[in-house]
């Protein structure tokens, strides 16, 4: 290995000059990827790029690595000055796909990973083995969408409601209406908390299945504190706090907020505070609330959890318990409301269990709505809180303390500021974005010239 030449790669900076809408701010918005997984992406791709400039055959990336590479030729002075430093212009030739060409990418790829160990060890297998982010999920897409799995149901709901009829007409002849309601609400509650802990057991089970490199195990806290509240003004609020807490952000009497005279940051977010900040000058929180959730450092939080929330949804192993749900509490509803029909046939009053039905198909919506939620707002939070974090962890992070603990952690004098702001973007304000479909991988192929050696072959 050379490590003068390593350590000037590793300490190059795709992100400056800095600004609002740069390399690894795009990289990570446009394909969904966390704060952690495209820092990763960028440092594996900054050892290919060694290894295409000190080597002399074709070396070939993986689909990750090839995002990355593709972005980065966008960045063309970028890309110049990274040259510069490799000693070498590394050229981006895709591949034909031709049969011709199968075995010569396949032998660079395994040339790429025995170089790749001699100098760095064992390559990540959520960078270098799966083709995007969320393939670490090991989960396979179900056939099935719950939207169309849903309207089914109901017509099979309207379908079994007449063979209900005949079936439980004469046991419902034998119950009297007070002892009916008693029981169907004991019934609906022994249901609800039975598929509550299945629901539990099931979700941390498929999360246990999950690839031991899945990004789902490097989340940043901010990340999680999204998934728990599923409110983008939460993080923002954490962020502000701790410039408040360094001095940085001065509360002045009357309520207002501005930037103190000296101000520094430690991170790229932080400086995306304090920019903006010192753009609007002095102005009330939630001012300054709203216009840090539009801007695109901040907005990568809920694209990536949504997305990986949406990911999730769409498996086969999620849609399995989703139906087993549905149809569990279909059946609940089934044997109220074939109480109505059998009592609108018999003549007597139905006032108290149309309501009773009303009630109990609002709350299995509500179940069910929660139910597509609950991975992030329940089952990855308790995972952290429970095995990941450590004891040192927390209490050498503040910004763990603040997903473990909310808003107990905030400074005193930033609380009501937060509340405010919390609750002006409730009713317009900043919310959380439905991250559209998950980022896919260019899949191309990329061969070498007589000057270059980086390449990658597909199959």
């Amino acid at each position: 290995m050379n490590p003068e030449l390593w350590n000037k790669i590793e300490a190059f900076d795709f992100d400056n000059p800095q600004n609002e809408y740069g390399f690894s701010i795009r990289l990570a918005n446009e394909n969904f990827w966390t704060i952690a997984f495209t820092k990763n992406a960028i440092l594996e791709y900054k050892k290919f790029m060694y290894l295409a400039a000190t080597s002399d055959f074709m070396v070939s990336p993986s689909e990750v690595i090839d995002i990355v590479w593709h972005q980065h030729l966008i960045f063309t002075q970028l890309y110049e000055d990274f040259c510069t430093i490799l000693g070498k212009k590394i050229q981006h030739i895709p591949s034909t796909h031709n049969k011709e060409e199968f075995k010569k990418f396949k032998d660079a790829k395994e040339r790429t990973q025995k170089f790749y160990e001699k100098d760095f060890g064992t390559q990540p297998r959520n960078i270098w083995i799966f083709n995007d982010i969320f393939e670490s999920l090991l989960l396979e897409k179900a056939n099935i969408k719950l939207r169309t799995f849903i309207i089914f149901g109901i017509l099979a709901f309207v379908y079994l409601t007449i063979h209900s009829y005949y079936l439980l007409n004469p046991i419902y002849k034998l119950i009297d209406n007070p002892y009916f309601i008693i029981g169907l609400i004991s019934i609906t509650i022994l249901t609800f908390l039975g598929l509550e802990n299945f629901n539990k057991s099931k979700l941390k089970k498929i999360i246990s299945e999950t690839d031991e490199t899945s990004f789902l195990y490097d989340l940043h806290p901010f990340e999680l504190m999204y998934l728990k509240t599923q409110k983008l003004s939460i993080v923002i609020n954490g962020v502000v706090n701790e410039l408040i807490v360094a001095g940085t952000i001065i509360i002045n009497k009357d309520k207002t907020i501005e930037i103190a005279k000296s101000s520094s940051a430690s991170n790229a977010i932080e400086q995306q505070v304090i920019n903006t900040l010192t753009e609007l000058g002095k102005t009330f929180y939630p001012t300054l609330l709203r216009k840090l959730a539009t801007k695109p450092i901040l907005r990568n939080i809920p694209n990536s959890m949504d997305a990986f929330k949406k990911y999730f949804n769409k498996s086969k192993k999620f849609g399995t318990l989703f139906y087993v749900n549905f149809i569990v509490l279909t059946l609940l509803v089934l044997l109220s409301f074939t109480r109505i029909v059998t009592g609108i046939v018999a003549g007597k009053p139905i006032v108290q269990i149309s309501i009773m039905t009303i009630i109990l198909v609002i709350v299995i919506v509500l179940f069910l709505i929660r139910l597509t939620k609950q991975i992030s707002t329940t089952i990855i939070p308790d995972i952290y809180s429970q095995k990941i974090l450590t004891k040192t962890q927390i209490e050498n992070n503040w910004q763990w303390k603040y997903f473990l603990f909310g808003t107990s952690v905030l400074a005193t004098s930033f609380v009501p500021l937060a509340n405010y702001g919390n609750k002006k973007s409730e009713n317009g304000g900043c919310g959380s974005s439905c991250g559209s479909s998950c980022g896919s991988s260019c899949g191309s192929s990329c061969g070498s010239s007589c000057s270059s050696c980086g390449g990658c072959g597909g199959d």
